[in-house]
């Protein structure tokens, strides 16, 4: 989406939805993480999905439709894998995947019956637009 809309900023500021934020977010960060391994091939960049963790988040954001998201992890099944991303060494990492249980996983699930689809997919120019709006977010 454009900017305003992904930030929930401007006139989109009282439409906040913490799932899409949160969707978005995570969105953000597997971009981030392809465009980071092109322009800095010497580091391992990744992101990851935990996998679903029942906490009161969860269960605030997502209430009876929870139980869609079973099987539920406990903490250490959630935080393992990113603790291995952390510590293992590159030679074991695919730069700019999308990691689950220390596996690269479809970035992409977004055709019929969860299959690979292309509704997720970013252009190099909406990564660009992307890049230079945080770069002006935080200052650089």
């Amino acid at each position: 989406p454009e900017w305003e809309v992904a930030a929930s900023s401007g006139k989109y500021e009282s439409d906040y939805n913490g799932n899409i934020a949160y969707s978005y977010a995570k969105r953000g960060q597997v971009l981030l993480a392809e465009r980071f391994t092109k322009d800095y091939p010497e580091v391992a960049f990744v992101s990851t999905h935990p996998g679903w963790v029942r906490t009161a988040a969860v269960d605030g954001a997502y209430g009876d439709n929870a139980k869609y998201l079973e099987p539920f992890r406990n903490l250490w099944e959630g935080s393992e894998g990113i603790a291995w991303l952390t510590a293992t060494p590159k030679k074991n990492l695919e730069s700019g995947a999308f990691y689950l249980d220390r596996s690269p996983q479809r970035k992409h699930i977004a055709g019929l019956f969860m299959t690979d689809g292309s509704f997720t997919k970013n252009s190099e120019k909406e990564v660009d637009v992307m890049m230079k709006k945080l770069e002006e977010c935080v200052g650089v």
